[in-house]
């Protein structure tokens, strides 16, 4: 986890602490009167954003007293909190030490704002603040630098950093520049970086930079430029170091054409991926592929789109950029877009691929000669390649589904895609029905084409978990290298609340997926925890846990709790000795708020169980662990297992009548549904009460689960499920005692007295339009039951 999503997970000044020394790396310490101590920094720590000068004047309290002790005294003094932290060589304090016009009081704590009104002239041109949500790497490189070799070393610029450092160059200090227009910014920039404090050390600049009373004065086209605040630039400068090194100078003067002020707006549409979403993307990369990754790495994006995922790459030439449409490659030429990199229309999956699936270039000729003598290298081994990273965002879509393609966040109809070349080898290979997948095609001619490549890929977490992947998994392997998931919001024009992952994987090393640890991020790209994604037998799925019972005859299929099928009914199979039938369709919370529920009789859909007197327990609890948890944007891939522990009687009991009071309880009694040219009636079985002790005017013809729950031992139900019972039986007598207007009765096919809980509740709401229906006290019994049972289903091991 960065630096900066553990500060947002922290609730006191010690988690704060316990961040940075982790971020740090810092070993030999002690905590204290001074917050972090080790021989080479004194850290002052808040929980809350607090004035720098503040801290470093409490900090300095305590170099004060060691200094009068004669104890030694660090070369660098730092102060941290959950926003900021800032760092100070000690010598530049050491006057203040000896001034007595400063009162100092008796506690670190009891220092005043005119104590730091004295200290703040001699110390804030000397110290560096950090905002760690934008410069946390320069903080901890200069920290680790600090300790290492005692000098305050600022962070260089570099050809892997470059275009980074201008996006921050750009917000502090290019924006204070009055008169300078954003299409001059890089000409700016590199006249500001070309500059060793004396002079510039690069002739080929088109703007200077000079100093007019020690203030920095810049000259565009014989005209001079100055800051309207000059706060930025001190802070800009004071983490980073000028001049570039001498052998990245021609280098990165040859990249200023790339440097482009970003506007979120110039991409939006195609294959849209949000700049602050690419920026983590970036973060990872430099953390898994390490340093210099942009100029060990050829990188090729067969989907780029409009260039979004590569506009944060610094080193346009290793570069390769392909998509579908011809349009993206004219709008990237026209907006000057990643302009030195390589950029071509390729359909990448049809394009050379033959009849027998075999890769051959030769059938379209579009692959640059560059690119395709590196994957042939990549190939062979050879030991002066550069390797490969595949860097994409490809279509979400199902292949099998429509024309339509879902491309990072906006929907575009691509006649003849959904067919592809590499979908078909997939389908005769034995890739299942993975092969449907969009996004998955593009990994399966990937491991095929160039089997040694990183590959760092936006998509949803199918592959990695979904059991209808199965048999891709088993084909698709690789090394886990690192990721994030990030809220399917922080996209445009997704639909749905879900988890995006950004994950890095080494193809050259085939290991089985058995489980991931990724940071999950919010819609606004923040920190939320971390999250772990497991890979499991299909035998250890919930849904393999209650066998399907064989049929012998039909009923009527129906569509919801009390009205047939009329159009085609892909199941109207039925088991004679059934007493319901529970849908269940799907293993993962995405599925279970809407493809989850109890019927009286078979569901058209079908994806469902026969249930039965023998198996009524085991329903009763899959139904309810399917619905007692509530799906989120991140658990909506997390798959139901087996229980994992015992399920005790009172469990089993209580998830049966939590089951019998759920509004997915469709069970229904009604007469005269016709289906087939014929009457059909539906029977409920799932009844709790007796017609007697309801108050109804007529018997009920399934006595069934009343008979059921006197079987079950009073000391087999817990309290809470009594509760339920008892509210629910006056719900029941209430619906007994009303005489229901035509409207209620024919809208709900009340022509039975043994109806169902549907049934009831719904006429009860609608009856209590005209009367009061007090629902209160059995929602209160009912959320207390669901209180118990929730937190057992992680208990009971039914989701991990």
């Amino acid at each position: 986890m960065t630096l900066t999503l553990a500060l947002q997970t922290c609730h006191s000044e010690e988690d704060v602490k316990d961040a940075y020394i982790k971020a740090l790396g810092l070993t030999a310490l002690s905590k204290g009167l001074i917050d972090i101590r080790t021989d080479e920094i004194w850290f002052e720590a808040k929980e809350s954003p607090t004035p720098p000068a503040l801290m470093f004047a409490q900090l300095l309290f305590y170099v004060r007293d060691a200094h009068k002790r004669g104890e030694d005294i660090p070369p660098f003094l730092a102060v941290i909190d959950r926003e900021k932290a800032a760092l100070m060589p000690t010598k530049h304090a050491l006057i203040l030490l000896s001034d007595d016009s400063i009162k100092w009081p008796k506690s670190a704590s009891q220092v005043t704002k005119t104590i730091v009104s004295q200290i703040a002239p001699y110390i804030e041109a000397h110290f560096v603040v950090y905002s760690i949500a934008t410069d946390e790497i320069e903080f901890i490189a200069a920290v680790k630098t600090a300790i290492k070799s005692g000098a305050f070393v600022r962070t260089f610029i570099t050809p892997d950093n470059l275009k980074q450092v201008f996006d921050k160059w750009v917000d502090m200090v290019g924006r204070e520049v009055i008169g300078l227009s954003e299409v001059n910014y890089a000409l700016v920039f590199f006249a500001d970086i070309m500059y060793d404090g004396n002079r510039k050390v690069m002739t080929d600049l088109s703007a200077n930079l000079a100093y007019e009373d020690g203030k920095p004065l810049f000259m565009l086209h014989d005209k001079p430029m100055r800051l309207s605040s000059s706060e930025g630039y001190r802070r800009f400068w004071a983490m980073y170091h000028r001049p570039p090194e001498v052998e990245h100078r021609e280098y990165l003067l040859a990249r200023r054409d790339s440097l482009l002020p970003l506007d979120e707006r110039n991409f939006k549409g195609a294959y849209y991926t949000p700049l602050k979403v690419v920026d983590k993307a970036y973060d990872l990369l430099a953390q898994t592929l390490g340093k210099n990754w942009q100029q060990k790495y050829i990188m090729w994006d067969m989907c780029c789109g409009v260039g979004n995922l590569e506009v944060k790459h610094s080193n346009h030439n290793n570069l390769f950029m392909s998509t579908l449409d011809q349009a993206d490659i004219d709008v990237m030429k026209a907006a000057k877009t990643c302009v030195q990199a390589t950029k071509f229309q390729y359909d990448y999956l049809n394009d050379d691929i033959d009849d027998f699936g075999n890769i051959d270039y030769q059938i379209s000729h579009k692959l640059p000669l560059s690119l395709r003598q590196a994957i042939t290298d990549a190939d062979k081994g050879v030991k002066s390649a550069k390797q490969i990273l595949i860097l994409i965002n490809p279509p979400y879509a199902e292949a099998s589904n429509s024309e339509n393609t879902i491309t990072g966040g906006e929907i575009k109809t691509k006649k003849g895609v959904s067919k592809t070349q590499i979908g078909k080898l997939m389908d005769e290979t034995g890739y299942g029905y993975a092969s449907r997948e969009l996004f998955v095609q593009f990994m399966a001619r990937i491991q095929k084409e160039i089997p040694t490549a990183k590959l760092a890929m936006f998509s949803t977490l199918k592959y990695v978990n979904a059991p209808n992947f199965e048999q891709f998994r088993q084909k698709w392997q690789a090394h886990y290298l690192g990721g994030f998931v990030v809220h399917s919001k922080a996209f445009d024009g997704l639909n749905g609340n879900f988890p995006i992952g950004f994950l890095v994987w080494d193809t050259s090393k085939k290991k089985t997926i058995t489980e991931i640890t990724t940071t999950a991020l919010d819609k606004n790209v923040k920190y939320a925890r971390e999250k772990v994604f497991y890979n499991l037998p299909t035998k250890l799925l919930l849904n393999e846990w209650l066998p399907r019972l064989p049929t012998n005859t039909i009923n009527i299929p129906l569509k919801n709790a009390i009205s047939p099928q009329i159009a085609y009914a892909k199941v109207t199979a039925w088991n004679s000795s059934s007493i319901g039938y529970f849908w269940s369709a799907g293993n993962d919370l995405q599925q279970t708020a809407t493809h989850t529920a109890i019927l009286s009789s078979v569901f058209s859909n079908g994806c469902g169980f026969y249930i039965t007197k023998d198996n009524l327990a085991q329903a009763a609890v899959i139904f309810a662990v399917r619905r007692l948890i509530k799906p989120t944007w991140l658990n909506d891939r997390d798959q139901f297992l087996q229980a994992t522990e015992p399920l005790t009687e009172v469990f089993k009991n209580d998830c049966l009548v939590w089951l019998l009071f759920n509004g997915s309880n469709l069970t229904a009694s009604t007469n005269n549904l016709k289906w087939n040219e014929k009457k059909w009636s539906i029977v409920n079985h799932f009844i709790p009460f007796t017609a007697a002790e309801v108050g109804a005017n007529d018997k009920f013809e399934s006595n069934f689960m009343v008979d059921y729950l006197n079987a079950i031992k009073k000391t087999q139900l817990s309290k809470e499920a009594k509760a339920v019972l008892a509210q629910g039986k006056m719900l029941w007598q209430q619906y007994h005692a009303i005489e229901f207007e035509h409207k209620i009765k024919d809208e709900f096919k009340l022509n039975r007295a043994d109806v169902g809980w549907y049934q009831i509740r719904k006429a009860l709401e609608a009856h209590a339009k005209n009367e009061v229906v007090d629902f209160d006290p059995f929602k209160t019994a009912y959320a207390e039951l669901s209180e118990k049972l929730r937190p057992m289903v992680y208990e009971l091991g039914f989701l991990k």
